[in-house]
């Protein structure tokens, strides 16, 4: 689907091409604004760096005050949704899922899922991502990779886990996904899990077994494997769901040539 170009009149009415913003609703004032706003620049496809209308045009539409309208734009600001740039306009900023999330929907999240769940749909979601995420990923994501590898190998020796070197290394390689919202969803699943588990001592056994499943994910992928580097995922993730007692879905949805051997 061709994108919008952005709007750039500060203050000017929609265009026949854009997504009309939907009429208010007096329940929740705050948050429906909020909402309106968010739906506004998700329909007409506005990215990073494009301009929003200016607070009377959306209050015009809305059927508001423009206090309300600068209230909740301050509120998009603070989370890391748009950015104010003086004597010019509000402008979409890139998303920062958690900034978001530590201000809006961290606790709703925790409280909503339970770990298992949480991790289940992060496990199908790498798996379905991987094998073309490592074939796009750069010479710098590599360095990176490598660098979370060292810092892992360096707590295990030490008999510790750990989580930000373990998750920062899941995400460098879901960051060249081929598809935005599947990014999106575990940048947010990362945060959570970022902010909820600390590093810690853990038997030899259990650190040794994570640091070899994790030893042949970095040998895949940097080599560039995708087929290999979802093999070694899927056997990473076999632990996690006996762990956890959940299903290996994925068992019904990959061909049995990417199963690890013992798995098929």
């Amino acid at each position: 689907m061709q994108r919008r170009s952005a709007v750039v009149s500060n203050d000017s009415p929609a265009r026949a091409n854009d997504y009309p913003i939907r009429p208010f609703s007096p329940v929740s004032r705050l948050e429906e604004v909020d909402v309106r706003i968010k739906e506004y620049i998700a329909k007409n496809e506005l990215r990073p760096g494009d301009r929003l209308p200016g607070e009377a045009w959306f209050a015009e539409q809305l059927g508001i005050g423009r206090p309300l309208v600068r209230e909740a734009m301050k509120g998009l600001e603070a989370v890391g949704v748009l950015e104010a740039r003086k004597g010019v306009g509000r402008f979409v900023r890139a998303f920062e899922a958690e900034a978001y999330l530590s201000h809006f929907t961290t606790q709703v999240l925790i409280q909503s899922f339970s770990e298992r769940e949480l991790l289940e749909t992060r496990c199908l979601l790498e798996i379905a991502a991987a094998s073309d995420a490592v074939e796009r990923l750069t010479d710098d994501d590599l360095t990176e990779i490598r660098r979370l590898w060292a810092s892992m190998q360096m707590h295990a020796e030490a008999g510790m886990t750990n989580t930000e070197g373990d998750l920062g290394l899941h995400r460098v390689i879901m960051s060249r996904a081929d598809n935005r919202f599947i990014i999106a969803m575990l940048d947010a699943v990362y945060a959570l899990a970022n902010d909820s588990v600390e590093n810690g001592r853990y038997s030899t056994d259990k650190i040794r077994e994570d640091l070899g499943q994790h030893e042949a994910i970095v040998q895949a992928v940097l080599a560039r494997d995708g087929r290999a580097a979802q093999a070694a995922l899927i056997a990473h993730f076999e632990t996690t769901a006996a762990r956890l007692g959940f299903v290996p879905r994925w068992r019904g949805i990959f061909v049995s040539e990417v199963m690890p051997i013992g798995i098929r």
